[in-house]
Parts: C-alpha cells; sequence; structure tokens
C-alpha cells in the first residue's frame, strides 16, 4: 500500500513537472485550437442522414468532379449526396493522417527530458533518497509521461468525436479506438525515448534519435512488404546483409505504418487490427525499457 501511494506521488510529480516547463501546455493549446476551430467554423444541416449544406468559416462547400472545395459552389455543384456517417469519417482520417503524426512529435518533445532532467545532479539525489526501488521509480517517470500523453490523445479524439456528432448527428467510437490505438503506439515508442535519455543523458539527442527511428520503421516497411526487393542487389553477401538489415530494424522498431494502417480501420470500421504488428511493436518496446530499467538499476549516481 505504501509502494502504491508512493508510486502516485511520483506520477503526480512528474505532471507537476511537465505542466511547469509548460510543454504539456502548449500541447494542450494546441489540441484545443483545433477543437475550437471544428466547433466554431464548421456548419453543417444534415436531412435523413444527407449533409443538405456545409460551411467551413463561412465558405460553402461543395463536391465537383470528385473534388472537395470551398468558396464559390460551380454551375451543377453541390454535395452530390454526401452522407453525415461519410463526411463524418472523411473528417477523422484526415485527422489521422495529419494531427496523429502531430500529436505523436509533440508528446514526444514534452516528455524527452523527463529522464535527463531526472538524472541532473541534486534531483537524481533526492529522487534515490525516497524510500522506493529503482525500477519502480524509472516506471514511474515512464507512466506519467505516458498518462499525460494518453490524456491529450483522449481529449482530442473524444473532443473531435463530440463535435462531429453534435453537428451531424453520427457518432464514430472507432475514431476513439484509434486514438487508444495511437497511444499504444506511443508507449512503444516512449521506451526509447526514455532508453536514449537514460543511457547519453541528452534531451536533445533523445528526440533526434527517436525521430530518426520513426522515419526508420516507415522506410524498411516497403522492403520488408515487397519480396522480391533483393533481386536488386546482385552481390549474394550484400544481399543478404541488406535482407537481415532491413528484417531486423522492421522487428525491433515499433511499426508506424502498420499502426497507421491499423487506425484507419479502426476509424473505417473495416476488418480487425493486426495483432502481430501490435504484439511486435509492444514486445520490442518492452525490450527497450527493460534495459533501460536495467541500466538505470545498476548505474552508479
Amino acid at each position: 500500500r505504501g509502494g502504491g501511494v508512493r508510486i502516485a506521488a511520483i506520477l503526480i510529480d512528474t505532471g507537476r513537472e511537465l505542466l511547469f516547463r509548460k510543454t504539456i501546455v502548449v500541447y494542450f493549446g494546441v489540441v484545443t485550437l483545433v477543437l475550437l476551430f471544428f466547433a466554431l467554423a464548421l456548419r453543417t444541416d444534415v436531412a435523413d442522414g444527407v449533409i443538405a449544406s456545409l460551411s467551413v468559416a463561412g465558405l460553402e462547400a461543395s463536391t465537383s468532379r470528385g473534388a472537395f472545395r470551398l468558396g464559390e459552389t460551380p454551375p451543377g455543384g453541390g454535395l452530390g449526396g454526401l452522407t453525415a456517417e461519410d463526411f463524418v469519417r472523411y473528417v477523422q482520417l484526415g485527422a489521422a493522417f495529419t494531427l496523429y503524426p502531430l500529436a505523436i512529435l509533440m508528446s514526444i518533445f514534452a516528455t524527452a527530458s523527463l529522464v535527463p532532467r531526472m538524472l541532473e545532479r541534486g534531483a537524481i539525489d533526492l529522487l534515490l533518497s525516497k524510500p522506493i526501488g529503482r525500477p519502480a521509480l524509472f516506471a514511474s517517470r515512464y507512466l506519467g509521461g505516458l498518462l499525460v500523453a494518453t490524456l491529450n490523445l483522449l481529449y482530442l479524439t473524444c473532443g473531435l468525436g463530440s463535435i462531429l456528432a453534435l453537428k451531424t448527428g453520427v457518432w464514430n467510437g472507432g475514431f476513439v479506438w484509434s486514438g487508444l490505438l495511437m497511444s499504444l503506439y506511443f508507449a512503444c515508442l516512449l521506451a526509447f525515448v526514455v532508453l536514449v535519455g537514460v543511457w547519453l543523458r541528452s534531451t536533445t539527442v533523445a528526440v533526434m534519435i527517436t525521430a530518426v527511428l520513426f522515419f526508420a520503421s516507415l522506410i524498411v516497411r516497403w522492403p520488408h512488404g515487397n519480396r522480391d526487393w533483393p533481386l536488386l542487389i546482385s552481390g549474394r553477401m550484400a544481399r543478404w546483409a541488406a535482407v537481415g538489415m532491413v528484417e531486423s530494424l522492421y522487428h525491433a522498431l515499433p511499426r508506424t505504418y502498420d499502426f497507421m494502417q491499423a487506425a484507419v480501420g479502426l476509424i473505417r470500421h473495416e476488418g480487425g487490427l493486426q495483432w502481430g504488428a501490435v504484439i511486435g511493436s509492444a514486445l520490442s518496446g518492452a525490450v527497450a525499457l527493460g534495459l533501460a530499467v536495467i541500466y538505470f538499476s545498476r548505474r552508479d549516481y
């Protein structure tokens, strides 16, 4: 019981630290501005589940030759029988492709300094003096950063989903589930952030390396999904080394592309989760977090 209270105290202290450094406040403010834009700028008129009229910031919307446009409605224009359900999904898919990557990057910037600042002289001495084990102490800092980022993602998805539901009468629960899925992805990525942070003690380097891992996981997804690409390499040893590197990176890193595809599937209500990608990413994150905890537990501070 006492250990749980101490862990809760560290979680609260982590949240206070993020609030004090204003990073999470900026993150919260950006999400709030996005929600205010949709709440104030979007105007819809729905009749029998079909969008009768739609305007954004006073500009009338229409569809012409399969393209969506704002402003002057062309002759014969209109919304082409666009249903409220399809409109909600289009908006949420746009949010998934634009706001989710931005939210993940902002979460990394907001939490990357947690471990390096904890290891500063004076701060680490105070924390190690508390009656709590090093693994629990480190895990509490990790969970504190993860909890704050998850709450912001839920604020975005629940807020935007509720605004669209009020405007159109359509609630898409898959959008909220996609936000929770991206929280799991961030949990995997945050494990690498704290691993680099405890190893090199640099916030800047942790952000840079994590950004490299983010894009590397996207890059290796293409050759992994195209089995014929090794034929482009003539030498047997070079081909073997290239395939080994690609497959090692694909399985060792959180799978960015697969998570985004799964999020899109949840929003569209198409198929189930790609559990292989989710479990594989969770395992890679667990290994990174475990290495970070072991390094922190054995290092003399």
